[in-house]
């Protein structure tokens, strides 16, 4: 459990980290001039990135992982 809590923790520092709306120079272009939901949508990207590396990244540690943790097939006699 300290294990779960440890990755969440991090994994949600990560992504606020990633999604922080308040980017000082960005201020007077595109999407923040216009308000409303507009200015959020650069960091909404940034956060889908973010999560998507780290998915891709668990897929990887799995597929690597798999062989060597399964077990060997029952042999019948």
């Amino acid at each position: 459990m300290d294990i779960f809590f440890f990755w969440f923790w991090l994994l949600l520092i990560i992504f606020m980290i990633a999604a922080w709306p308040s980017w000082g120079y960005t201020h007077d272009r595109f999407p923040y001039r216009f308000g409303g939901q507009y200015r959020y949508y650069p960091s909404a990207g940034a956060g889908l990135l973010a999560a998507l590396i780290l998915v891709l990244f668990w897929l990887g540690i799995i597929a690597i992982a798999w062989p060597w943790v399964a077990t060997a097939p029952a042999v019948v006699q």
